[in-house]
């Protein structure tokens, strides 16, 4: 029995050795970028990266994914180097990573299992750990043959499996059973936090979206003045944050944090995530934050474009906002206004612009808005609804058998709430 006086040693940390292909479409340049990113990935999730390789090819390898002599030219940097685990840059098929491991004689990964890893070290809510695990037995189904040893026949039994089941079937039954459990959790959740939404229907809602490390949690601190986890590493965030912003002269403003995105999310990844994801959906602005002094800011925001589009609901306002222009020159900055003349620029870390970039949110939602009482029937759910979700600040009265709602709307939306069935709209002066 150990101990409580006893000091448990730290496993020593895996020295990665990176791969990376370039094929006909891209460049060895661009890839070496690319693997900086996944050395940021693997530095995140513990290991020590002692070295990387970019293989240019027309096609890939369809057995080992960068060809057999090419694996056997990494196994022997790997031993010069002393690694003890390879990181690819793209998926790997399951007959792709066990020929490696037979070939290399330690463990391989790939992309989507690092990031994986990754987000179950961070995840720290029922919600996100859920999350991870559903897309942890994603990715594993259809690599048990390679996971698992035990696949010697089993005897069958009344009441338990059918005579000559392989172990390799028990698992895959039992990895089925256990997806089925948790979309049924993630689903009671996701209804759980539907009605926390409809609480706060009335409310604007302001959610930022981002490149993973754009700077997103710490631009939050500031909005709000609010705690949030603020680290200069990956996926430091992966749970839902909402957070109030004060405005100066009107109600208040709610800000979503969630995960952020990053090049090849898995897509079984971002299905996981689809009840956090919908926090985003449903806001009415949202903040695009940049990393303005990544080398790649503009492929990272094309990124987070293409992820965004995959949301089923999300919205069509967006700001800008270019994070981190302490990094950059006062000349670099001015050349970035001339490129993008309808964005923001502001250092969450010293807080230049932030002011300006509050002043732009409060006038999405409060700059030429107009007041209006609404009356509705009181028994009128659809129509009620439609208010809500066009009305700012609303505050309901009962008389009787109608509701009246009271708040303002902004000018571009003032059709759409005249043409909601069973509305009367009146407007305050």
């Amino acid at each position: 029995m150990k101990r409580a006086f006893e000091v448990t040693e730290r496993p020593r940390a895996e020295r990665a050795y990176l791969v990376g292909v370039s094929l006909p479409q891209g460049s060895v340049a661009q890839e070496r970028e690319h693997l900086e990113e996944l050395a940021q990935l693997a530095s995140t999730a513990g290991a020590v990266v002692v070295g990387s390789a970019v293989q240019a090819r027309t096609r890939i390898d369809g057995a080992t994914y960068i060809g057999a002599g090419k694996a056997r030219m990494i196994g022997e940097e790997c031993a010069r180097l002393g690694a003890n685990l390879v990181i690819f840059d793209d998926d790997l098929s399951p007959a792709q990573a066990n020929n490696l491991e037979k070939i290399l004689s330690f463990n391989v990964i790939d992309r989507t299992e690092l990031i994986l890893d990754i987000f179950a070290r961070h995840a720290k809510t029922q919600q996100s750990k859920i999350q991870v695990e559903l897309a942890q037995l994603q990715y594993a189904l259809p690599r048990l043959r390679r996971m698992w040893d035990h696949l010697s026949r089993q005897a069958g039994g009344i009441g338990t499996r059918g005579p000559g089941e392989t172990q390799l079937e028990v698992d895959r039954r039992r990895i089925h059973q256990r997806m089925g459990h948790l979309r049924r959790e993630l689903g009671r959740i996701g209804t759980r936090r539907e009605t926390l939404r409809r609480s706060r229907e009335g409310m604007p809602v302001v959610a930022l979206v981002g490149y993973t490390n754009a700077g997103k949690s710490s631009l939050m601190r500031r909005l709000t003045g609010a705690d949030a986890l603020v680290r200069d590493q990956l996926f430091a965030t992966l749970d839902t944050m909402t957070r109030r912003m004060v405005t100066r002269n009107h109600g208040d403003i709610l800000l979503v944090d969630t995960v952020g995105f990053i090049r090849k999310l898995p897509d079984h990844l971002v299905t996981s995530f689809k009840a956090t994801l919908e926090d985003t959906a449903q806001a009415d602005l949202y903040l695009h934050v940049v990393d303005l002094s990544h080398g790649s800011y503009e492929e990272q925001m094309a990124v987070t474009d293409s992820t965004m589009a995959t949301i089923d609901g999300t919205g069509t306002r967006t700001i800008h906002v270019f994070n981190k222009i302490d990094r950059l020159l006062p000349e670099q900055i001015d050349g970035l206004h001339d490129r993008h003349p309808d964005g923001v620029f502001v250092s969450a870390h010293d807080g230049t612009g932030v002011d300006v970039l509050r002043g732009h949110v409060e006038a999405q939602f409060y700059g030429g808005n107009v007041r209006v009482e609404i009356r509705v029937g009181a028994g009128d759910g659809r129509a009620l609804a439609s208010v809500r979700r066009l009305v700012h600040d609303a505050v309901v009265d009962y008389q009787e058998d109608v509701c009246v709602i009271g708040g303002s709307v902004e000018n571009r939306d003032m059709g759409r709430l005249e043409a909601v069935d069973g509305a009367s709209v009146r407007f305050l002066f």
